[in-house]
């Protein structure tokens, strides 16, 4: 039985790679904030471990001692739009940099055939994003968060390039769930929708509506970051939907889905702007290491969340 170490599995993303690990027959030991795990249930093959990851040290013998054959490193020091890291720097670093440092030593100095997956981000390519993006397309670090991504894709690429190790970064774009903090957008979106459903009156505001973006499900993005441990050895991966939409439209559809007028309750803080071109996300690498994409539709990603509240 493959064992697969899991960093983040409190968060939405960590939790579903736990899971979609045990479907496929792993023993999986996640790390996580908190004395419990919050959404991966008792299982024989699953066990936790509360563990600070700024704690490289203690994160270094936790590796040592559990000698896993896979490590999912889905932890991250991360917020919302308009989040400042300036405040934590010191915390970003040390989880979404020097952590994976951690398991990219392990593999070096102790166990080279073991897999490496880490959750890396769009946040690598400069906004506004335009043309076609795919692992080729030039990436400028324009924050702190985007800076701490950056700097870990190129430690896999060099300690792939320098020793070996099958370290893989996934650039995500947004993926969503009902396990995503309330205070991001979509969440926000099922939340009022479900509000005016109980409340025809009810409105409530976001920044702005007038952009592109890529959604899909987190859930299915875990499936296809284990299927890629499992099936391919490549050093990087876009993992989009492949569908980009102008939210304002998107949201717009969502509220109809429901009988409702979007612009009666959704206010935002900007006046209405043109958000520039769009932009598409190739999968041509995915498709070809694994022969699918994610296909849950955006409708049925928010009414699992309308569902939750």
């Amino acid at each position: 039985m493959p064992r697969s170490l899991v960093l983040g599995v409190n968060g939405q993303d960590g939790s579903y790679v736990a899971e979609a690990l045990l479907r496929r027959g792993h023993e999986v030991i996640g790390i996580g904030r908190g004395g419990t795990s919050r959404y991966v249930g008792s299982s024989p093959n699953f066990s936790y471990a509360d563990l600070d990851l700024r704690d490289n040290d203690a994160l270094a013998g936790f590796v040592a001692e559990a000698r896993p054959d896979f490590a999912f490193h889905f932890a991250a020091v991360h917020g919302a739009a308009g989040f400042h890291y300036e405040p934590v720097v010191a915390d970003m670093l040390a989880v979404n940099v020097t952590a994976l440092h951690v398991l990219l030593e392990h593999a070096r100095r102790e166990a080279p055939g073991m897999r490496i997956i880490y959750a890396g981000s769009s946040k690598i390519f400069p906004a506004p994003l335009a043309g076609v993006i795919d692992e080729l397309t030039p990436a400028r670090a324009t924050c702190l968060y985007s800076i701490g991504k950056l700097t870990s894709r190129d430690l896999i690429a060099f300690y792939r390039s320098q020793h070996g190790i099958a370290a893989t970064n996934l650039i995500l774009f947004n993926h969503e769930s009902a396990r995503r903090p309330a205070r991001f957008f979509l969440p926000t979106i099922a939340r009022g929708i479900a509000e005016t459903l109980s409340n025809p009156r009810h409105s409530f505001r976001v920044h702005t509506l007038d952009f592109w973006i890529d959604w899909s499900a987190a859930e299915e993005v875990a499936e296809l970051a284990v299927e890629i441990a499992e099936r391919s050895d490549e050093g990087e991966f876009v993992l989009a939907s492949g569908i980009v939409r102008h939210a304002r439209l998107a949201v717009s559809e969502l509220f109809a889905k429901y009988g409702l007028d979007a612009e009666r309750h959704v206010l935002t803080s900007l006046e209405p702007s043109d958000p520039g071109p769009s932009f598409s996300v190739s999968l041509a690498r995915l498709e070809r290491a694994i022969g699918r994409r994610p296909a849950k539709s955006l409708q049925d990603i928010v009414a699992d969340m309308i569902a939750s509240v």
